[in-house]
């Protein structure tokens, strides 16, 4: 799973959420997240994606 962070200073509008300014999103789905990683926001560095490792 991902954890989303919003960076910057104003709410971050997606499909279906709304990420206020330092809000972090823990256990995001990783095949939308792997979709978001083209998006504007993460471009212009106002949401941050990390990715976990995959248990072993």
């Amino acid at each position: 799973m991902a954890t989303l962070t919003n960076t910057s200073v104003h709410p971050l509008v997606l499909i279906g959420l709304t990420i206020q300014p330092g809000e972090v999103v823990e256990d995001f789905d990783n095949k939308y997240a792997e979709e978001l990683k083209g998006d504007l926001f993460v471009k212009a560095g106002w949401l941050k994606i990390e990715f976990k490792a995959k248990a072993k």
